[in-house]
């Protein structure tokens, strides 16, 4: 049995819980941030397919004026580029696709 070795680094002591929840809580928070000012469509298209009712349409009424207000700030910018790319790979049609789609028809 090899003789045990010491670590390079001296590693300081034990995490506290606290510090761990503290950087869990920071990630959770910037991740909700960044994904409610880049993605307001997405908000708004969400809102838009529950079902009908007084507070959904409170709901959809302040999604449709937060992405309006996101787009005006250039906000919704790289998702609605991002969106674009993917509706055109989408409608793309790769060699190959049209004899594909007639054996499985």
């Amino acid at each position: 049995m090899p003789a045990a070795q010491e670590f390079p680094v001296d590693l300081p002591g034990p995490v506290s819980q606290e510090h761990g929840l503290r950087w869990t809580t920071i990630v959770i928070a910037v991740a909700t941030v960044s994904l409610a000012l880049t993605n307001a469509a997405s908000i708004e298209s969400w809102s838009a397919e529950l079902t009908p009712g007084p507070r959904v349409a409170q709901l959809l009424d302040r999604a449709d004026n937060w992405r309006a207000t996101t787009d005006r700030a250039g906000l919704g910018s790289p998702r609605a580029t991002m969106h674009r790319i993917w509706k055109r790979l989408e409608q793309a049609s790769w060699p190959g696709d049209h004899a594909d789609a007639q054996a499985r028809g």
